[in-house]
C-alpha cells in the first residue's frame, strides 16, 4: 500500500472498529460502544489511537447521509468544513500546557510532563485545535487518573504477563488487523508500518499489550466469565437483521467542485468534467487523473470512496452508482458538490452471512464486549477506594 493512501486511512479512522477491539479507547472517543475508559500502559498512545481511529473522520466531498440516517463512512466536506479548517487555523496562535502536577492519585503525582506529552502528541497526530484541547483537559486528566489507578492495580497485583503470551497477543493483533485492512480496502496494510506512520514506537506497542493482557488477567482471577462460541452463536440467531448485508458498490470518483450559483461557472465546470473524462475513457489512469486533479479528500487514494450502501451517498450520486457496471465510466453527474466522474469497481447483492464467516470475528467482539464492562466497573471500584485530588488549575 503506498504511503499516502496509509497515511489517509489513519486520518481518516477507516481501520476504527479493528483497533478498537485491539485497545479498547478512552472515553472522549465517544463512539466507543459502551464509553468506558480502557487505560493501557501509555497514555498518550491511548490519546492518539482513540482520536484518530475513532474520532476522526474523512473528509470527502461527495456522500452526504439524508436526515435521520445513519451517519455514513465519508461525510460531506463542502462549504461546512471548510468553514471548520478556517476556524482551525486561525485558533492555532496557542495551546494548553500544564505548569504543575495536574493530579494525585493515592499519593502519586501526576506530572505537568505526563499532561503536556498527551496534548502535545494529540496536537502533533490529530491536529486538533487549542479550544477543543481546552475542552478536553479535564477528560484527559480523567483518563490519566484511571491510567495510573490501573498501573498500581496491577503493580500490587503481582500479575505479570510472560514476553511469550505478550508476542502472541501481539501476533494475534497483527493478523487480526491485515485480515480486516485486506477486507476493508482490497490490499494489504502492514501492521507495523501503520503503526509507525502514527509515530508511535514498537516499545510503546508493547508496553500497551502488556497492560491490555494483565488486566484480562486480573478481570479473569476476579471472576469475569468470557463469551464463547456458544454464546456467539446465541447472537447471531437471536439478531438476524444484523447480519444481513445490503446491496453494495465499490465506486472511485473525481470532483471538479463548484462553489457558485453562476450558470457559466456551472458550465465551465462541466467542460472540465468533460475533458477529464475524456481522458478516461481514451485510456488515462483513473486513479492518477483523480490524484492530479480531484477537488475531493478522496483524491489522495485515487478516488476511492470504498463500499458503501444505499442511502449514504447524495441521491443524484447514488443513483449513478448503483445503475453502473462494473469498470463502466459515468458521463459527468451533477451534485451539490459540483460534477462527478464515477467508476464502480466492485459490486455486490444482498446477502445474509453464514454463522462461520462470522463466528471469529462475533465471539471477538462478545469477548471485547464483556471486557469493556467489566473494566468499567473495575475502574469504578478502583475510583472508589482511592484518594484522588485534581489540580485544574495549574493548567494555563
Amino acid at each position: 500500500m503506498n504511503a499516502a493512501l496509509l497515511r489517509e486511512a489513519a486520518a481518516s479512522g477507516r481501520l476504527a472498529p479493528l483497533i478498537m477491539t485491539l485497545m479498547i479507547a478512552p472515553t472522549f472517543a465517544s463512539e466507543h460502544p459502551t464509553e468506558t475508559t480502557m487505560p493501557l500502559k501509555s497514555s498518550t498512545l491511548i490519546a492518539l489511537l482513540g482520536l484518530l481511529l475513532a474520532a476522526c473522520s474523512s473528509g470527502n466531498a461527495v456522500p452526504d447521509e439524508p436526515t435521520g440516517t445513519e451517519a455514513p463512512q465519508y461525510r460531506s466536506a463542502s462549504l461546512d468544513s471548510e468553514e471548520g479548517a478556517q476556524e482551525q487555523t486561525e485558533g492555532e496562535t496557542g495551546g494548553i500546557a500544564a505548569v504543575g502536577p495536574v493530579a494525585r492519585v493515592n499519593g502519586e503525582e501526576i506530572s505537568a510532563e505526563e499532561f503536556n506529552s498527551q496534548v502535545e502528541m494529540l496536537q502533533a497526530q490529530a491536529q486538533l485545535p487549542p479550544e477543543l484541547l481546552r475542552q478536553m483537559s479535564s477528560q484527559i486528566i480523567e483518563n490519566l487518573i484511571d491510567q495510573h489507578l490501573v498501573d498500581q492495580a496491577i503493580a500490587n497485583s503481582g500479575v505479570d504477563p510472560s514476553p511469550e503470551e505478550i508476542d502472541a497477543r501481539l501476533q494475534e493483533y497483527r493478523e487480526e488487523f491485515e485480515a480486516s485492512a485486506l477486507e476493508m480496502y482490497g490490499e494489504s496494510i502492514d501492521f507495523d508500518e501503520y503503526i509507525a506512520q502514527t509515530g508511535i514506537s514498537p516499545e510503546e506497542i508493547r508496553e500497551s499489550v502488556y497492560q491490555a493482557v494483565a488486566i484480562e488477567q486480573i478481570l479473569l482471577a476476579d471472576g469475569l466469565s468470557l463469551p464463547n462460541e456458544d454464546d456467539a452463536r446465541q447472537f447471531y440467531d437471536d439478531n438476524p437483521e444484523a447480519f444481513t448485508r445490503g446491496e453494495e458498490v465499490r465506486a472511485r470518483h473525481i470532483l471538479v467542485r463548484v462553489d457558485s450559483e453562476s450558470p457559466e461557472d456551472w458550465e465551465s465546470a462541466r467542460q472540465e468534467a468533460q475533458a477529464l473524462h475524456d481522458q478516461i475513457t481514451g485510456g488515462a489512469d483513473f486513479a492518477q487523473v483523480a490524484r492530479d486533479n480531484s477537488d475531493d479528500g478522496s483524491a489522495q487514494a485515487g478516488g476511492d470512496l470504498g463500499s458503501f450502501g444505499r442511502g449514504r451517498m447524495v441521491p443524484e450520486f447514488e443513483e449513478a452508482a448503483f445503475s453502473m457496471q462494473v469498470d463502466e465510466i459515468s458521463e459527468p453527474v451533477r451534485t451539490d458538490f459540483g460534477w462527478h466522474i464515477i467508476q464502480v469497481t466492485e459490486r455486490s447483492d444482498e446477502e445474509t452471512m453464514s454463522f462461520e464467516s462470522v463466528q471469529d470475528q462475533l465471539t471477538r467482539e462478545l469477548r471485547n464486549q464483556a471486557l469493556q464492562q467489566s473494566l468499567g466497573e473495575y475502574v469504578a471500584q478502583l475510583r472508589e477506594s482511592a484518594e484522588i485530588e485534581t489540580m485544574p488549575e495549574n493548567i494555563k
